[in-house]
């Protein structure tokens, strides 16, 4: 099957995965992990059984007990990956796009993952605790079945807004809005959820958001609590790779050396720092679509430098 311009759907959906982009990755993972769910739903209403979607939700979903948090701790990660609803993982995924290229685009892209794990797993813990300490949730809520992806994508919210409140983002009935005002009421709206038919949902939300925001701010004063989680994914790298090495065979590559006679030019860094800036005002007075792509591709490749 062809798109309109001529590249395969499969192509396209394969240079976005490899890109690198961790806001491609987590949401390809999450749209494979919905059409699982959704299959193995469709096969079960056919053969009239559920067996296999009730062992599949089994190992994904987040539950309340002790017993099942222990037999089944991976379901910390897993429910953060998993959609059942059309409109929940549309919307999610919507809000993760959106804001986590904000993230990659004025900070790193090195903090989208930290933030969508450690955001998912803030939410997740937070509803539990609050969960197993309130009894009266115990009694209206008897059984709690986290799914979704709304507690990492809260954090991410957050986050972007936490990063550069004043960013105008153009909404289709609102016109230009500046993402503090967004962030306030997502907040609002889960703080109200604590009432409404899924305060669980809205408890593991809310544990996001204050994930998000608190990452960013320790971020912009210089702490950066991301970096325990790369040491563990590192570990976990260096296990793997010795277990499974590479056959590929490496590629050294070498700079050519100039030229008898030729020189090179450097641009000042102050120079690159001053675009940054005249950028970076262009933003805060007509908002981030207002940029042109090579602007838009200079703030990207600088931002990402170490």
């Amino acid at each position: 099957m062809n798109s309109l311009g001529g590249r395969s759907i499969y192509k396209d959906i394969k240079d976005a995965v490899s890109s690198g982009d961790p806001v491609n990755v987590i949401i390809f993972i999450n749209v494979c992990v919905f059409l699982l769910i959704n299959l193995f739903k469709l096969i079960d209403g056919v053969a009239a059984n559920g067996e296999i979607y009730f062992t599949l939700m089994e190992q994904l979903l987040l539950r309340d007990d002790l017993y099942n948090f222990l037999t089944h701790p991976w379901t910390l990660f897993t429910h953060m990956f998993a959609h059942e609803g059309l409109f929940h993982i549309v919307f999610n995924m919507l809000y993760l796009y959106w804001f986590g290229r904000i993230i990659r685009d004025f900070s790193s892209y090195k903090h989208i993952w930290p933030l969508y794990i450690l955001g998912g797993l803030s939410g997740a813990l937070f509803l539990l605790l609050v969960y197993n300490i309130f009894p009266g949730l115990q009694t209206s809520i008897p059984v709690v079945k986290a799914l979704g992806a709304s507690a990492a994508v809260n954090a991410v919210v957050i986050a972007a807004a936490t990063l550069v409140p004043n960013l105008n983002l153009r909404l289709a009935i609102f016109g230009d809005v500046k993402l503090k005002w967004i962030a306030a009421v997502v907040v609002l709206i889960n703080f109200l959820g604590l009432r409404g038919n899924n305060p669980i949902g809205a408890l593991g939300h809310l544990g996001g958001a204050l994930f998000g925001f608190i990452y960013i701010r320790q971020l912009l004063i210089g702490n950066n609590i991301s970096e325990p989680f790369y040491s563990v994914v590192y570990f976990f790298r260096r296990i793997f790779q010795k277990v499974m090495p590479s056959k590929r065979p490496q590629v050294i590559y070498k700079k050519p050396e100039a030229k008898r006679g030729e020189h090179k030019v450097y641009k000042p860094t102050e120079d690159k720092q001053a675009r940054i800036d005249a950028i970076l005002d262009k933003i805060s007075q007509s908002g981030y679509d207002s940029l042109t792509k090579d602007e838009k591709a200079f703030l990207f490749r600088n931002s990402n430098e170490d």
